[in-house]
Formats: C-alpha cells, sequence, structure tokens
C-alpha cells in the first residue's frame, strides 16, 4: 500500500505542476497578446506554454542523476537506460 501513495503522489505533485505552468502560459500569452485577434493570442498562449514546459523539463533534466533519469538527463537523448521508462 506504501508504494501506492508514493506513485499518487508522485503523479500529482505532476499534475500541479503541468497547471501551474498552463495558468503561467495563458497569462503571459494573454498579457503579450493584448490588442491582437483571438487566433494570434491563442498562439501567443500555446508557445508561451510550450516554451516553459520546455524550460521546466531542461531543469528536471539538469538537477536528476544522469544514470538514474534515462532521457532527461542531457539535450541530446540518452537510449541508455530506456529499458527504465517502461
Amino acid at each position: 500500500m506504501g508504494a501506492e501513495w508514493e506513485l499518487e503522489a508522485e503523479a500529482g505533485g505532476s499534475l500541479l505542476l503541468c497547471a501551474a505552468l498552463l495558468a503561467a502560459g495563458c497569462a503571459l500569452g494573454l498579457r503579450l497578446g493584448r490588442g491582437r485577434g483571438a487566433a494570434d493570442r491563442g498562439a501567443l498562449i500555446w508557445l508561451c506554454y510550450d516554451a516553459l514546459v520546455h524550460f521546466a523539463l531542461e531543469r528536471v533534466g539538469k538537477t536528476t542523476n544522469q544514470e538514474g533519469a534515462g532521457v532527461l538527463g542531457s539535450t541530446e537523448w540518452n537510449f541508455k537506460n530506456t529499458d527504465k521508462l517502461l
């Protein structure tokens, strides 16, 4: 039962981070898109969210262990530990 709760806590933290990044991306995109059309604002929101997600993943990759992390260890794909992802 303990392992189940740990997995749920990790998933909850991941969802919370995703929601925070989405809110920040929307706020930033709407601010940058003032005075523009709806399609332009939507594109700016998506681009801001995408940039924030890439930045967050890059930060996670730099702070994780190279041997245990697998693919998030650097900007290049590391196929050495891909079996740990399955």
